[in-house]
């Protein structure tokens, strides 16, 4: 199977690797805030010395996907010094199905993310941020909200390298308290072996997915990402549905059986049975490829869809909602 280019130009091969990095990277930077929003009175800071900030992320070795580039967040004390936000914010620890999942993540570069909902089912809003003078503009990109709030970022004194952050006026959950503790999510980018699989002949370890420009400008995404399956042909996987800017994550668990895939959508307990097909073929430039058809997708209206096969599934971190987690597997 030939990769098709990344999109945005981005140096991964991969697009499957990279598919959701656009709704971080690639829409817009920090100066598309817009400057005349007003910047009330500082509030008196915390100060917190940067180096005792420690992230902790591991890099991932390998090539799989990306060249030139770790598979993980590489974070050194020169960008936590120049951006204490950076990394995973969690507003509750969530272990279980059903647990509550709120986060914010600091990218470094000026683009974030906002995650709400349960875990089986999130949203996700992207937005642009600037941290300046102990405050940090946010800029949400779907509806172009701003906000600018004040933060305090503590030490943890019961649990070492867990981090507090304080947003006084959070616009998506009052006065929020959130935490970040060392190493968080890093692991999201790890490829399974199976992924260097040059030849894929089934459904799993795959991310299958329909892109649709609309008349008015942009693009929307549907999308299965199926983990590997198990010798009985089961497998754990998340439907994605967005535009770039905000989009869903549903997880769901998966059989195939023959020319019939079922699946079970986790937080709903909808169990639903579709006819699928996977067809072989060639892109514009005469690369192969290979297409999902499910003839009955219950995320479509139980009406036919096709998916695109865009490359090998990355894992994912559960108690951040399932999915994958934008951002983190920057070359």
């Amino acid at each position: 199977m030939t990769t098709t280019p990344t999109l945005r130009g981005s140096t991964c091969a991969s697009w499957g690797g990279l598919v959701f990095l656009p709704l971080v990277l690639g829409l817009g930077a920090a100066d598309a805030l817009s400057p005349e929003m007003g910047e009330p009175a500082q509030a008196p800071i915390l100060e917190v010395e940067a180096s005792s900030l420690k992230l902790g992320a591991a890099v991932i070795d390998g090539e799989v996907g990306c060249q030139g580039g770790s598979l993980a967040v590489d974070v050194d004390d020169e960008a936590i010094a120049g951006d204490p936000l950076v990394g995973v914010w969690q507003r509750f620890a969530a272990h279980a199905e059903g647990d509550t999942v709120r986060f914010y993540y600091f990218h470094g570069d000026g683009n974030g993310l906002y995650r709400y909902g349960k875990v089986g089912l999130t949203n996700t809003h992207a937005f642009d941020y600037r941290v300046a003078e102990g405050r940090v503009r946010l800029r949400f990109r779907k509806t172009g909200e701003e906000a600018s709030i004040p933060f305090t970022i503590t030490a943890d004194p019961e649990r070492e390298g867990r981090s507090w952050l304080t947003l006084d006026g959070d616009p998506r959950d009052g006065e929020g308290r959130y935490f970040r503790d060392p190493r968080t999510a890093a692991e999201s980018c790890e490829i399974s072996d199976a992924a260097t699989n040059d030849a894929p002949r089934g459904i799993g370890n795959r991310l299958w997915s329909e892109e649709r420009s609309f008349a008015a400008g942009g693009m929307g995404f549907a999308m299965y990402q199926l983990q590997p399956q198990t010798i009985d042909g089961r497998g754990v996987g998340w439907f994605h549905r967005g535009d770039f800017d905000e989009w869903t994550t549903e997880a769901l668990t998966y059989r195939r059986q023959g020319d019939t895939l079922t699946l079970h959508f986790m937080l709903s307990g909808e169990s639903l049975s579709t006819p699928m097909s996977l067809v072989a073929g060639s892109g514009g430039r005469g690369e192969e490829t290979r297409t999902l058809e499910l003839a009955d997708d219950p995320r479509n209206y139980w009406h036919r869809q096709r998916y695109l096969d865009r490359g090998p599934s990355f894992a994912a971190v559960q108690e951040l909602g399932g999915g994958i987690l934008p951002g983190l597997c920057a070359p």
